[in-house]
């Protein structure tokens, strides 16, 4: 199995980071959005119908908007659904075909295809983009275009957790100079201790060489 590095995962963070910040602008001006939506639907008689696709979205928005509000907030939209299918390709990149989240980015994958009828979808607590909208009938005819972002943004960022970490080494991050550096520092520090204590000796044991003091002896019972 494939293992992202420590730069797939700070991409795929800082790439999820950008899309939230997009997608809070968004939910500032949702109500630009479904009056947007309004406004095309009624251009293009789809009154009876929810929107269900994505692809519906883009073609209002290269046919059926009206002034320059309605094109700039579709294409906010339109560009974070971008953003978001760049995340999950990246996803994909990074990981295995045999790796468990496989099923979470097939989920993923649905949700961003452009022909998905999403009309059924609902994001529930902790997002609120349902309670916004002003009532059933709006509910039902937006309930799906304005859950898609949250519930895909949820699910990438779900996975990007559940990613293997890439792996680290403390040995690769110590360079051969810092080794030697610290070996040269430890010896030093043994032949000053040696040097200071010169009462101590070292005696091998079963458990190697230890240090220590010599044994006690009484005066005057040393040999001449």
């Amino acid at each position: 199995m494939s293992r992202p590095t420590s730069n797939d995962i700070n991409d795929i963070i800082e790439q999820l980071d950008s899309i939230d910040q997009k997608y809070e602008r968004l939910k500032q001006q949702q109500f630009i959005f479904i009056t947007a939506l309004e406004r095309s639907r009624e251009h293009a008689r789809d009154k009876t119908e929810p929107v269900s696709t994505v692809r519906q979205v883009q073609k209002y928005l290269n046919h059926d908007c009206s002034n320059s509000t309605d094109r700039r907030i579709f294409s906010l939209f339109l560009e974070i659904m971008a953003d978001l299918e760049g995340v999950l390709k990246l996803l994909e990149s990074s990981l295995s075909n045999g790796n468990s989240l496989c099923e979470g980015l097939d989920t993923c994958r649905e949700l961003l295809n452009p022909t998905t009828n999403i009309s059924q979808l609902r994001a529930h607590y902790p997002h609120n983009e349902i309670n916004r909208l002003s009532c059933d009938d709006a509910r039902n005819f937006y309930g799906g275009i304005v859950s898609v972002i949250p519930l895909a943004l949820d699910r990438l960022t779900s996975c990007c957790k559940r990613a293997p970490q890439p792996l680290t080494s403390t040995a690769a991050k110590t360079s051969p100079q810092q080794t030697e550096a610290k070996n040269a520092g430890t010896s030093a520090d043994l032949v000053k201790s040696t040097s200071n204590n010169s009462s101590i000796v070292y005696t091998k044991g079963t458990g190697g060489w230890h240090a220590g003091k010599p044994s006690w002896k009484p005066p005057g019972n040393s040999k001449r």
